[in-house]
């Protein structure tokens, strides 16, 4: 220390120290502060806006969930139904949609209340920020999403000569929805009575959806609605398995069965591709799903 500063005694360089680093202290320690302070509660903030945004998107699923359950789990049954009565002609129409019978009446309105119920629970994450939402609860969305997507996507036949300009085999998004959004009136879904009101008083509205299903079969020359059909069922089938109760839970071989019944394999191929453009092929169920169709496609 004298040869550095020979003019300065021990003790007075020691004082010059000692107030240097007082100094340093006095004037950086506080911005030093501020700055981690800031940053802490920069983050703070941050953790608190995503809990509160992903507790409000949770609570906004659980008002429509056990509604999803439930009308999913009525249409899932219906398309195991038809795949068994498929041959008997049950889904011909007898003209007049106010005039179907009930196998035709009743299915049309599973879909629509179904779509219906994917919506509202869309709708409700508009709310709320969802992409901070749980990793569950937007898995949950996409498969909200994919549900309304396998009756509306044309691209569910691609290598297949379909015309997704015309809608003969596939409904196009903005017409599915407005009618299904006709049967959720004063917080609830309309009841099959009602729906059977509605049809009497305006046989056009609903028109669209019962075309699709009038006289549905295998082996249809030129007509695919068929294999859409066991693409909703498959998709169903994974969504119950992922998101439903334990007693919706069904079995592989569930999946495979219902999966050998397409009969254009590449439905398969281009539904299993829609999955994963949905994020959801590492999920239970939707696994199932994509492995059944490889089982029939052998990719």
């Amino acid at each position: 220390m004298e040869a550095a500063w020979p003019s300065l005694t021990t003790p007075l360089a020691t004082a010059v120290i000692s107030a240097a680093v007082a100094l340093v202290v006095a004037f950086v320690t506080p911005s030093l502060k501020y700055g981690l302070d800031k940053r802490f509660h920069r983050r703070k903030l941050d953790i608190e806006y995503t809990y509160e945004q992903q507790k409000e998107l949770r609570n906004r699923i659980a008002l429509y969930k056990g509604l999803l359950l439930e009308t999913g789990g009525a249409l899932r049954n219906r398309l195991a139904n038809f795949l068994t009565h498929e041959a008997d002609g049950w889904l011909r129409g007898r003209g007049t949609c106010g005039e179907s019978g009930y196998y035709l009446r009743s299915f049309a309105y599973r879909i629509l209340c179904l779509v219906a119920t994917c919506r509202l629970i869309e709708r409700q994450a508009l709310y709320v920020d969802s992409v901070v939402a749980a990793r569950s609860d937007r898995r949950f969305l996409e498969a909200m999403k994919l549900n309304i997507a396998v009756w509306t996507r044309a691209d569910l036949f691609e290598g297949l000569p379909y015309d997704g300009g015309a809608n003969d085999d596939h409904f196009f998004r903005d017409h599915l929805a407005d009618m299904a959004d006709t049967l959720y009136e004063d917080g609830r879904l309309l009841s099959l009575k009602e729906f059977g009101q509605r049809l009497a008083a305006d046989d056009e509205e609903y028109l669209t959806v019962f075309t699709f299903l009038d006289g549905a079969c295998r082996q249809e020359s030129a007509r695919y609605r068929f294999d859409r059909l066991i693409a909703v069922h498959l998709v169903l089938l994974a969504t119950l398995n992922r998101f439903g109760y334990a007693y919706q839970r069904l079995p592989y071989e569930r999946f495979a069965a219902v999966a050998r019944e397409c009969e254009h394999p590449v439905v398969l191929t281009n539904l299993s591709a829609m999955v994963r453009e949905y994020c959801l092929d590492e999920e239970d169920g939707f696994r199932y799903l994509v492995r059944a169709a490889a089982g029939v496609t052998g990719q």
